[in-house]
């Protein structure tokens, strides 16, 4: 079978109950999908790279039915956390064999796409993860899960879910069909989003005015570089934004920052939207959501004076 790209979900900004859909725990891993023929088993990502030589541990997929395709993500644990980093650096070796004294992955399985060789890609989704759920058992291997989900209270499983330190849920709708390589309303992604005040360091020039943003914020006491943004901006907030800094300029980063900007000085604030920290201390998932002044009645980030 030629590699087929996954169904992917929108984003949606709030937790919600609906009968009407099946809710999971958002895995923070890596989108894989199986396939199992009769010279054996494969693994591909989304854009169709192949993925088996890198998880030798799920040579236990080969025990499939022949015909039979799975979609589902890689996730490798740490202190029973998803550990997106870590299993990162291992996925960037093409080779895996090296990595099996190290805390295996799991591969969490949450669809089922063909069946003795058959499409499922038309029928109802909860049709097809009984299909999945049906052969994750007859695996009976631990480093193979199936994504246990419910139907209707999203918000309960929400708080669950990011309580336990997982980046969110998945909201599907119960009668949806799979879409390859499209990005549909059928399902949803909902992630605990959190916003927090900056300060405006600089910018990234562009064709049509501010590229990108990058802005400082208070992180563990500290007023550091936090942040270099490139979603939320409108084309018309990118030439607002133009003509805002442009007046402002400075000769360099009123703190340290590696990246290339023009500098400006720290006098224009804005709402950052994002997900979490990371271990060096920048945001993740960062977008701008809007500029801010003292009327709005957010507490701004102080600048300190050797900095202004």
């Amino acid at each position: 079978m030629q590699a087929f790209a996954p169904m992917l979900a929108v984003a949606a900004d709030e937790p919600f109950d609906s009968s009407d859909y099946v809710f999971e725990v958002k895995w923070d891993g890596i989108r894989t999908l199986t396939w199992r023929d009769a010279s054996g088993w494969r693994l591909w990502g989304r854009e169709g790279a192949d993925y088996t030589s890198r998880y030798p541990e799920l040579a236990v997929l080969a025990a499939l039915p022949v015909g039979t395709a799975l979609d589902g993500e890689m996730v490798l644990c740490t202190q029973g956390v998803p550990d997106l980093p870590a299993l990162l650096a291992r996925h960037a070796h093409a080779r895996g064999s090296r990595f099996l004294a190290q805390p295996p992955v799991r591969y969490h399985v949450f669809d089922a796409l063909y069946e003795g060789g058959r499409c499922l890609f038309g029928r109802p989704l909860l049709e097809r993860r009984a299909l999945a759920q049906q052969h994750v058992a007859a695996l009976a291997d631990e480093r193979v899960a199936f994504s246990e989900g419910v139907i209707g209270s999203g918000r309960a499983l929400f708080q669950q879910a990011v309580a336990a330190g997982h980046e969110g849920v998945m909201a599907k709708h119960r009668a949806s069909p799979y879409r390859p390589g499209c990005r549909c309303s059928f399902w949803k992604k909902i992630k605990p989003w959190r916003r927090l005040p900056a300060v405006i360091l600089g910018y990234v020039p562009g064709r049509y005015g501010v590229r990108r943003l990058l802005v400082a914020a208070v992180h563990q006491d500290q007023f550091r570089f936090v942040a270099e943004l490139r979603s939320g901006l409108t084309a018309a907030l990118r030439r607002q934004l133009a003509t805002c800094l442009a007046g402002r300029t400075c000769l360099g980063p009123v703190v340290p920052c590696r990246r290339q900007a023009v500098w400006v000085r720290p006098q224009l604030y804005c709402q950052v939207r994002y997900l979490g920290w990371t271990a060096h201390g920048t945001l993740r998932c960062a977008s701008f959501a809007g500029l801010l002044t003292a009327a709005d009645g957010v507490a701004l980030p102080a600048v300190p004076e050797t900095s202004a």
